[in-house]
């Protein structure tokens, strides 16, 4: 699982777990319910500052004294008076995307076998809502079928992400199937959000137990089948917080979670919490080979798995750039520079070794210059260098083989390093187009010297993450896919569903490591609907997943 440093974020919760003076943050289970209950015991008047209650659980939430936690673990009115637990989002790698002018089919739709059933069904009618960190209801991939949300944070109905996991999440779910971009496991659903974790994707129960309440309210007053997806959590259990699933799973919820990233390839963690509460469906991660991710958390909590390694899915709009380099060999793959000119220039290139001031002839003069790293020169230096010259545009190679997150913007630090800011000047500074490019592309382009380059920083919306949190998204969509097959079946019928008919990977039978088995969305919802899917029904065949990084052409 990610750990995040939570003193500084949880400033934005509702009553931080450490509030100024002597409270600190708790959640109170009441006997009765604790927002006008009519009781002669005091306690069931909620206590203590920054109070939040709910509508459908029986307790609140509130800033309380040392003295406050005592009177109230005395009343025969109250359940539970317990803090406030972190959560945090479940993710644990990020890396680029290429290009490509057609929709990508990633590979964990094919393997769920999603494609086999929208034939006949894509989620139509299910109400799935992502429990994360919002999602970008403006991307081309969403906006459709975004039926609304909420944000725990400052208790509006926007829940825009300011951190990218949850809109990755819900493209994993369901991002449309046109001709751009990724296709979701069920593109025809409708999709709800609710803000639970904040930009650093960290969290509380709270926010959690307010997140149920309020999709319990959304289930009573428009009915239907709904499905919450929750890929955050961590290793500690909460009483209340397993409570507030429990009344969800009452109210005919399906809950999907996922199981946590602790686990190493000779040491496996136990299943965290939520994904560990009775009634779930906790999923673990396999990688496109159906092998289990050396992170996934196991245990005997654990139901399915399914695609978590290295998954395509949807980012914000304008959150992620990458960069271009075509030369006669080919297209190479990059990253602009921090603070590059976001555009796209063809020209002739010139070598120009360190980018030292006379490491530039005079021929580079409305040129792009090819530069390498190294030489105790800033990318800044090197770069303002080119422009004196008359460089028109800037392309660095790697030295080595670090990973390519350089930057123009220089930075001011104190003594110790530490506490350093931008230098406003950078920030203001008109840059070229500057990206870098990986060692051995560029030392071929060093090795001719020169030619003719078309070189581009250009804003993408798609990208790679690995975690459970990727691997619990395509179970809420095929249990989504499942649900439309069948909407008059229970939660419990649809996740039983699920799990009987499952692609058993591991020991015979049920198993700590993969559950029972890598979700089938086809033979799923052919136990549940088995007339939908007769001989009527020819199934779509699969398009070609494709490999490796790819940059995928921006929705418009």
């Amino acid at each position: 699982m990610k750990r995040f440093v939570l003193l500084a974020a949880l400033v934005a919760l509702p009553g931080s777990l450490f509030a100024d003076g002597s409270t600190n943050r708790y959640l109170v289970a009441t006997r009765h319910a604790a927002h006008g209950a009519i009781s002669k015991d005091p306690a069931d008047t909620p206590r203590g500052e920054n109070v939040r209650t709910f509508s459908n659980l029986d307790g609140y939430a509130a800033d309380l004294s040392d003295a406050e936690v005592a009177e109230l673990r005395s009343s025969s009115s109250v359940r539970l008076v317990e803090p406030v637990m972190e959560r945090h989002a479940m993710d644990v790698t990020t890396s680029p995307a290429r290009d490509l002018n057609a929709q990508t089919l990633p590979y964990g739709i094919s393997l769920v076998r999603a494609p086999e059933t929208w034939p006949v069904v894509t989620g139509q009618g299910i109400n799935v809502v992502v429990i994360d960190t919002g999602v970008d209801y403006r991307h081309p991939e969403l906006k459709n079928i975004y039926a609304g949300g909420l944000n725990t944070f400052t208790n509006s109905n926007d829940p825009l992400d300011d951190n990218g996991h949850g809109t990755h999440c819900a493209g994993i779910v369901a991002a449309a199937n046109n001709t751009e971009g990724v296709v979701g496991v069920a593109p025809g659903i409708r999709l709800w959000s609710v803000k639970a974790l904040d930009s650093s994707g960290a969290g509380s129960t709270e926010n959690v137990v307010t997140a149920l309440d309020w999709v319990i309210t959304q289930k009573a007053a428009r009915g239907g089948d709904w499905i919450v997806s929750l890929s955050l959590g961590s290793d500690k259990g909460s009483t209340f917080e397993s409570n507030a699933f429990q009344r969800a799973l009452d109210n005919g919820i399906l809950a999907v979670a996922a199981s946590g990233n602790e686990s190493t390839s000779l040491t496996p963690a136990p299943v965290a919490f939520p994904a560990a509460y009775p009634g779930m469906i906790a999923v673990g991660a396999i990688d496109s080979a159906s092998r289990i991710a050396s992170f996934s958390n196991q245990g005997t909590e654990l139901s399915v798995v399914a695609p978590g390694v290295s998954v395509l899915s949807t980012l914000p709009t304008g959150s992620h750039y990458v960069a271009l380099v075509t030369a006669a060999g080919g297209v190479v793959e990059g990253a602009p520079l921090t603070g590059s000119k976001i555009g796209t220039i063809s020209g002739q290139y010139v070598y120009c070794d360190l980018g030292r001031v006379q490491d530039f002839p005079a021929s580079v003069r409305g040129k792009i210059a090819l530069i390498k790293r190294g030489g105790d020169i800033t990318f800044n230096e090197k770069t303002k260098n080119a422009l004196i010259a008359g460089a028109t545009a800037v392309v660095i190679f790697n030295k080595d083989t670090s990973a390519l997150n350089f930057t123009l913007i220089g930075s001011n630090c104190d003594a110790t390093g530490l506490n350093c800011v931008d230098i406003p000047a950078d920030l203001t500074f008109a840059w070229p187009i500057t990206v870098a490019i990986a060692q051995g592309d560029g030392e071929v382009l060093a090795a001719a010297g020169s030619g003719t380059l078309t070189v581009s920083a250009i804003a993408d919306d798609y990208g790679s993450k690995s975690g459970t949190s990727m691997a619990t998204p395509h179970v809420a969509g095929v249990a989504a896919l499942v649900w439309s097959a069948a909407p008059e079946a229970s939660a419990a019928a649809v996740k039983s569903s699920i799990e009987q008919t499952a692609v058993d990977l591991g020991s015979t039978g049920r198993d700590n490591v993969y559950g029972f088995g890598l979700v089938d969305a086809l033979s799923a919802a052919k136990q549940l609907a088995p007339q939908k899917f007769g001989t009527g029904a020819t199934p779509a065949p699969p398009a070609t997943p494709t490999t490796g990084r790819t940059v995928l052409k921006r929705g418009h």
